[in-house]
């Protein structure tokens, strides 16, 4: 789980950092940076391969750097994730994932322990620093430090839907999690299929879904592939070769946010998409539900999970203000200037919801209000 990123001359980003609760939405215009910031953890996760900052899906490795309207060109870029990892059933520590991309390539570093921990409740932070100290200490060789680091990271999931290969059967014998286009999904819900966890999936989907009364994944043992239906009332069984983009899109995101065997981190962008509004409130509701509680003892002894959205959606603004007022950020740009570098860029800027503070640095209730003013008040 991720709790706090820092970024520093990665695309539109300086200087820049952010707190990450367990739910997260991303809340502004196009080009604010919402993507960028995903773009960011996505180099993260990918770093440790040779390829990270070549091939890149948006953008030459040269436009991975931040882009200056007037100065030196910035050469260097540094991302770094702190997060949260169980490193033993019981045990929760803070690990620190630094990469740092240059002219001649990525360069990887490895931290354990070396981070904040005020963000974390107070019940869980003794508890915590204990064992980020104990595994600090801990002698490891980069090979064991290499398979931690990266296990991590595989729990952080880019889920980008691909609807053409999410109708498609799947290998019966694929045990992982959900891909991010969405293309196994039938072994996901064939795998899950007969268990509680199927059932509270089916419960959610039913609940965003009008008319549909249930999923029978089958298996085809002749091809030894996965296949499933959507049952709806008054109609039958519907292949999944005929189901909307918009139902399979919501159907793959219940599916990886259910999914017991491989928790960890959902990045999705526009949330909303493929949902009508009416339904979006419905959805944060189970969502919030699921992501991990730290102010929930019995949350901490289960599989870390967290969700980070990105929206334009007031309707899910209207709904995570009412939920989880930490849960909102706001993303806009502002023209930085650095007389020490003589350098002139346009920046990120990151905005919490808050009740005050340093003009400039917040999004206050009032202008919540404001942005909300097409949903009706708050």
């Amino acid at each position: 789980m991720i709790t706090h990123i820092r970024i520093d001359g990665f695309k539109s980003f300086l200087d820049f950092e952010l707190d990450v609760p367990p739910l997260l939405a991303l809340v502004g215009p196009n080009s604010s940076g919402k993507s960028n910031l995903f773009d960011a953890l996505t180099f993260l996760r990918e770093a440790p391969f040779p390829r990270a900052l070549i091939d890149s899906p948006r953008g030459r490795s040269h436009e991975l750097f931040h882009q200056v309207n007037k100065g030196d060109p910035v050469v260097f870029f540094h991302v770094v994730a702190e997060t949260l990892t169980r490193f033993e059933a019981d045990l929760l520590a803070m690990v620190n994932h630094s990469e740092a991309g240059q002219s001649s390539g990525p360069r990887f570093a490895f931290l354990l322990g070396h981070t904040r921990l005020d963000q974390l409740p107070e019940s869980i932070r003794a508890g915590v620093a204990e064992t980020s100290e104990r595994v600090r200490q801990s002698e490891f060789d980069p090979a064991q430090s290499m398979a931690l680091l990266h296990g991590e990271r595989e729990t952080w999931r880019l889920y980008q839907p691909d609807p053409v290969r999410m109708r498609n059967a799947a290998d019966e014998a694929d045990r992982g999690a959900l891909r991010s286009d969405g293309g196994n999904l039938a072994a996901v819900l064939g795998r899950l299929h007969g268990t509680s966890v199927f059932d509270d999936l089916v419960n959610d989907f039913l609940a965003l879904t009008p008319d549909v009364v249930g999923i029978e994944p089958y298996l085809d043992e002749r091809r030894g592939e996965w296949l499933f239906d959507v049952l709806v009332d008054g109609e039958g069984k519907v292949a999944s070769r005929l189901l909307s983009d918009g139902t399979l899109r919501i159907l793959g995101f219940l599916a990886a946010l259910h999914d017991p065997d491989h928790p960890g981190v959902i990045l999705v962008e526009e949330i909303e998409n493929g949902l009508h509004p009416s339904r979006l409130a419905e959805l944060l509701q189970r969502i919030e539900r699921r992501v991990t509680d730290f102010n929930d003892p019995a949350s901490l002894n289960e599989p870390l999970r967290q969700v980070i959205m990105t929206t334009h959606s007031p309707v899910v603004v209207s709904e995570l203000y009412r939920l989880r007022r930490e849960s909102l950020i706001f993303l806009n740009t502002a023209v930085r200037v650095d007389p020490e570098n003589d350098r002139v860029s346009r920046v990120t800027v990151a905005k919490p919801v808050r009740d005050g503070g340093e003009p400039g640095t917040f999004v206050s209730p009032r202008q919540v209000r404001a942005f909300l003013s097409t949903v009706g008040p708050v």
